[in-house]
């Protein structure tokens, strides 16, 4: 079993990631109670996503990093259900390749993946854009 590796565009002499990629969830929709923009909210969807990726890993890749989810934001449009969650994954002080996050979680069926969130999803893994840090 080996450990996921930050692969992406390189580290600094520190260790840390020269690029970050962040990502995007929608769920087609969140209880009429649910306030999204509350701190429980944001608290109950790291874990929940935490414990697909970790489901994930387990099912894939046989392994069992310790990784935890980061929710930037959350957002949903007037009129919609659906409720967008933007995210970035961590290997404990390292952030996850966005490629190996996107292709972990995408692996699961819609299903798993709504049965760990408790709401069905709509995208599951979806790549918005990769910051490039400059040193």
């Amino acid at each position: 079993m080996l450990p996921i590796q930050y692969n992406g565009v390189g580290e600094d002499q520190n260790g840390n990631p020269k690029s970050m990629c962040i990502f995007v969830l929608v769920l087609r929709f969140v209880g009429p109670t649910d306030n999204i923009q509350s701190c429980s909210f944001t608290q109950t969807m790291e874990e929940r996503l935490q414990n697909a990726f970790e489901e994930a890993e387990a099912t894939i890749l046989n392994a069992h990093n310790i990784l935890s989810v980061q929710i930037l934001s959350t957002s949903q449009s007037i009129g919609s259900p659906a409720v967008s969650l933007i995210y970035v994954v961590w290997n404990q002080t390292k952030l996850l390749n966005g490629t190996i996050s996107s292709s972990l979680l995408n692996q699961l069926t819609a299903e798993l993946v709504g049965y760990y969130l408790l709401f069905p999803p709509l995208i599951i893994a979806e790549r918005t854009f990769c910051l490039f840090i400059l040193w």
